[in-house]
């Protein structure tokens, strides 16, 4: 059972992400911003959930949309927003910008935007646990998309074989760019045949509830150690009005037809989480305050980074 305090925290990061994000696509056009851009708005609780169950020293690699991944692992917040905008004070020094993250201070190991490959990176990041003897995880964060990739199951095959403590958590949001599942896999394609024909543990589950996903990466993570054994660990979220890439909202694309506007709002990860605290007998006042001052403090930490960056002409 999850504490009060340490589900409010985590709905607390979640709105942090979400914030920051926004006012970083408000701001994209405006101060040209150079850099690609992919927002996790919608995924929030996948990064935040996974990452609420790891220790420092768990390893994490994430890809090309990993602005929550880095805040959630505890990534300094000033560095991200300054490497976004390509600032020398950034986190890779401003060379990498919004899909190069990186703060080994807190285990965020890197990311990388080059389709499917952070699978067999983040494996070898899990064999470097394993020559060391840590008694720590390696976790890799993958799109649906790159979940198809031949390097994916490649490196669970390996992982397996040589028993690397690793758990790949797939973040599928239904579209690889504007391909649906359909367009792009066999009637009969099955995750859980291959990934566990392939000698990892498997499981799916919605990721709309973060403490649901928090408790099953730890469980996953007592497993991983205790049988040396990589697994996945497959999460269905919502991508949210943003899309695939850059800062523009979506209206009405025809490719996301059961996306609608209505099913984006009642699967939202904030609005989910934000209702099972309220259930659980948590005053609303006290959650929409959290939630009003976490957007107040980011809104401030950000204005203050964005008014010492020199935009570029």
């Amino acid at each position: 059972m999850l504490s009060t305090e340490f589900s409010m925290n985590l709905l607390s990061k979640m709105v942090q992400i979400r914030a920051v994000e926004e006012l970083i696509a408000d701001d994209f056009f405006k101060s040209k911003i150079f850099s690609f851009l992919h927002l996790s708005i919608g995924q929030e609780s996948s990064a935040v959930g996974v990452c609420s169950a790891l220790e420092t020293d768990d390893l994490v690699m994430g890809n090309h949309r990993s602005h929550h991944h880095y805040l959630a692992k505890g990534g300094d917040f000033d560095k991200m927003v300054y490497e976004v905008y390509g600032d020398s004070r950034g986190c890779c020094k401003g060379y990498g910008g919004s899909m190069h993250m990186l703060d080994r201070s807190v285990g965020f190991v890197g990311s990388t935007p080059i389709l499917g490959s952070v699978a067999p990176l983040g494996t070898g990041i899990g064999f470097s646990i394993k020559a060391s003897k840590k008694n720590n995880i390696a976790v890799v964060f993958i799109g649906d998309g790159a979940a198809e990739e031949g390097a994916f199951y490649e490196s669970i095959n390996l992982a397996a074989l040589m028993n690397v403590p690793v758990l790949f958590v797939i973040e599928d949001n239904k579209y690889s760019v504007i391909s649906a599942h359909s367009d792009r896999k066999a009637k009969d394609y099955s995750y859980p045949k291959i990934i566990e024909g392939l000698g990892a543990t498997y499981h799916r589950m919605e990721a709309r509830d973060v403490n649901a996903v928090s408790k099953q990466t730890k469980l996953m993570k007592e497993n991983i150690l205790a049988d040396r054994k990589p697994a996945v660990l497959h999460l269905d979220v919502v991508r949210g009005t943003y899309g695939h890439s850059g800062p523009m909202k979506e209206k009405a694309p025809g490719y996301r037809v059961n996306d609608t506007p209505e099913f984006i709002e009642a699967n939202d990860c904030i609005t989910v989480s934000k209702d099972l605290l309220i259930q659980n007998g948590v005053e609303p006042e006290k959650v929409e305050a959290l939630i009003a001052n976490t957007i107040k403090e980011t809104e401030e930490k950000f204005l203050n980074i964005r008014n010492q960056i020199k935009v570029r002409i």
